[in-house]
């Protein structure tokens, strides 16, 4: 028997039961995709929220609040009084209306990297990008560049 002969007698034909596998095999790989952006994101999600902090408070000028949030290693080569005169002398760089994080890459041993745009409230888009480590559980800044990609 054929196809049409198949098809006349109420049967599926071999073109909608290919079209239905791969419609399939498509929306089973459309799924895949969102589930791994979703379990980044939410990898990724805390160590936004140290990025967005420490952005917020160098923002509005509570110095310490943000260097709180740089690690060991950061704060001896940034101390506090170094981090306040540069942040004083820059604050343009901190006033951000919005970021974009096109990289994001979380490690158990390289710690978390974010990089992308920021879109400061000037209008300026400005690269940068922020390295993260899990110190004493939780999330601090091991490294921060804005208005660079390096």
């Amino acid at each position: 028997m054929n196809a049409d002969v198949d098809k006349a007698k109420g049967g599926t034909s071999v073109g909608k039961v290919i079209a239905l596998g791969c419609g399939g095999l498509i929306l089973a790989g459309v799924i895949f995709v969102a589930v791994i952006f979703g379990v980044v994101r939410m990898a990724t999600s805390g160590v936004e929220e140290v990025v967005q902090d420490f952005l917020a408070a160098t923002a509005r000028g509570d110095y310490e609040a943000a260097h709180a949030h740089f690690s060991a290693p950061l704060k001896q080569v940034q101390p506090l009084e170094v981090f306040r005169t540069m942040a004083q002398e820059n604050p343009h760089l901190f006033d951000v209306q919005e970021t974009t994080f096109s990289t994001r890459s979380v490690s158990v041993t390289e710690g978390a990297v974010l990089a992308g745009t920021l879109t400061l409230r000037s209008g300026t888009k400005m690269p940068a990008n922020f390295k993260l480590v899990e110190e004493n559980d939780s999330w601090k800044l091991l490294g921060y560049n804005i208005g660079s990609s390096d």
